[in-house]
């Protein structure tokens, strides 16, 4: 039996997804398992790694129920996931603490006391990413500081997709680019580690895992391993790549000069360049491809699929149809009720943790639809104020779209027109495009494929959304307000958030 599957996973916030591929990235199979999130106050987010495991197990067990022929069949192993995260691990590669995720800033004084002791602009100028309390450099001097068991027992600090394939591998000294580069431990001009910079602080960078390309084989399946997962010992495994690399390659959008959106519980928009771009004004940061080849110049809006899920758990809407069915007989506008979705702060282009969500211009004639339609209006505007940082340097006028969110024809059309773009759906099932990028970075790494842009030949568009004039005129009018309302409320931010601490 020919070895011409890719067994993909990616570990995303709320669940791990789990999918078997054909060599040519055509879907076999998916399997997901959800997780929570552990929000002890105001501003922490962490998750129980041993979690994440578990999901991946009954993923792959289940997947091999279903299609038994796969434990001779697949030919490698990838795992993405969740980026700017912060897992402490013993020597023997046992979860310390539980994982600070990308949502956590409990780091804002060390965030702080970086700032003053390194600087913001020579970070950024040397990470290719932006400073604040999600920056995992911030999150493990959180820990040596209040945590100082966990720091001092730490063998390695990982981010989730090396947690996976060390419990697979057996080998607790693997990372890649971009998830280096984004935690803003790694020098992106020289992929080396920010040694200085550790010394400065007074952290351990012996405490970071070895750097690869995310393509890179780094060990086979354990016995152990694969007795847990069903499966047959030895399988290729490699390094992986973070889930915004990933995304790039499910995509399609490799070479330079593509640009995408990711709409999943965070969003982001990506435009490929041949090497890392700094933003004068820092409100874009820079991914490593997952082969290693080009650069992904990012833009993301923090609260995205989240708004969405956190309006329909308040108002105890439980169906997503019945959601958009609701929300789709408001006009465009949504009768100037405006939704500012910072509901875990936001990164671009103001990059503010203590910033928060905002329900602007409430009247009484506003039903509940009004306030489900503006929720999806507001991320849609958050894209475009990324949309607006891209145009002071290029001219755009269609991008790709992916994740979750992408499903939604209601959703398409309103970022469509709030954005003035053309949006490009893609045949791949929006939820599966990250484990597609992850499986096609995986086929490079086991010689199926001898780069990632051969792999993508396949990935193409199914159908488009344009925007609807007189919906984008609406847009175009509440955009300004839209857009001031952060700037307005900016020391009201920041009073709140002494109020919580």
């Amino acid at each position: 039996m020919p070895q011409d599957w890719i067994l993909a996973s990616d570990i995303g916030t709320s669940s791990v997804k789990t999918a078997l591929f054909q060599s040519d990235g055509t879907l076999v199979d998916s399997s997901s398992h959800s997780h929570g999130t552990r929000q002890l106050q105001p501003g922490w987010a962490d998750q129980d790694a041993m979690a994440w495991w578990i999901g991946f197990c009954r993923n792959v067990r289940d997947l091999v129920s279903r299609h038994p022929d796969a434990r001779h069949r697949i030919a490698g192993i990838g795992v993405s996931g969740q980026m700017l995260g912060c897992l402490a691990l013993s020597s023997s590669g046992a979860p310390l603490y539980p994982s600070l995720i990308h949502a956590d800033t409990r780091s804002d004084r060390e965030t702080r006391h970086i700032r003053d002791a390194v600087g913001a602009e020579n970070l950024y100028n040397r990470t290719g990413n932006i400073l604040d309390a999600r920056s995992g450099l911030s999150k493990i001097l959180w820990l040596k500081g209040n945590e100082p068991e966990v720091y001092r027992k730490a063998a390695r600090f990982m981010q989730a997709k090396d947690f996976i394939v060390s419990k697979l591998t057996g080998n607790l000294d693997s990372t890649d680019w971009s998830d280096a580069g984004h935690t803003q431990w790694m020098d992106v001009n020289n992929r080396t580690y920010l040694t200085d910079v550790f010394s400065e602080l007074g952290l351990e960078s012996g405490k970071l895992p070895t750097l690869h390309n995310g393509t890179d084989i780094v060990g086979n399946l354990t016995h152990d391993a694969a007795r847990e997962l069903d499966l047959i010992p030895g399988i290729p495994v490699v390094a992986g790549a973070g889930d915004g690399s990933c995304a790039s390659a499910g995509a399609g959008s490799s070479l330079a000069g593509d640009f995408y959106a990711c709409l999943g519980t965070t969003a982001w928009i990506s435009y490929t360049a041949t090497k890392p771009c700094f933003d004068p004004k820092q409100r874009l940061f820079n991914l490593i491809s997952a082969d290693g080849r080009t650069c992904g110049v990012y833009g993301t809006t923090q609260s995205a699929g989240r708004s969405v899920t956190w309006v329909m758990d308040l108002l105890g809407e439980t169906d997503l149809k019945e959601f958009d069915r609701k929300a789709s007989q408001v006009r465009a506008g949504s009768e100037g009720l405006i939704f500012l979705p910072y509901l875990e702060g936001e990164r671009t282009p103001v990059y503010d943790s203590d910033a928060r969500g905002v329900f602007f211009g409430i009247c009484d004639a506003h039903q509940r639809a009004h306030f489900e339609r503006a929720v999806l209006e507001g991320v849609a505007l958050a894209l475009r104020d990324i949309v607006t940082v891209f145009r002071e340097s290029m001219t755009l006028s269609a991008m790709r779209l992916i994740g979750g969110g992408a499903g939604s024809d209601l959703w398409r059309a309103i970022i469509a027109s709030a954005c003035g773009l053309t949006i490009e759906r893609l045949k791949t099932p929006t939820g599966d495009a990250t484990s597609l990028g992850m499986a096609l970075a995986t086929s490079v790494g086991v010689g199926m494929h001898p780069d990632l842009a051969s792999a993508q030949r396949e990935i193409s568009v199914l159908d488009v959304q344009v925007p609807v004039p007189l919906d984008a005129a609406a847009y175009d009018r509440i955009y300004p307000i839209y857009s001031e309302l952060y700037g307005v409320n900016k020391k009201m931010f920041a009073r709140l958030a002494e109020l919580r601490s």
